[in-house]
């Protein structure tokens, strides 16, 4: 799963200009209601929600682009290389 590393991606796959993304209240709403399928019941095991990683991923390079990869880095976050997300952990 390297390729979904967003520490591979070079200058040009994440470059904003190269890649606009905005999305209006109605994207957004439609965007929660794919993703949310993929993700795990709050009641199951650490373990099973980390699992739901990769799908998520998937799914939004599948959609978005190789640059989405990193959606859920946060800053300072040691094993993945930090990240865009401020809030996340």
């Amino acid at each position: 799963m390297t390729e979904m590393w967003a520490h591979t991606l070079t200058w040009t796959e994440v470059d904003p200009s190269r890649h606009p993304f905005e999305l209006d209240e109605d994207a957004t709403a439609a965007l929660t209601d794919l993703v949310s399928v993929l993700l795990p019941s709050p009641e199951v095991a650490e373990e099973d929600r980390l699992r739901s990683l990769e799908p998520v991923t998937r799914f939004l390079v599948d959609r978005y682009g190789r640059w989405a990869c990193g959606w859920n880095w946060a800053v300072g976050e040691g094993d993945t290389d930090g990240g865009v997300v401020g809030a996340w952990c």
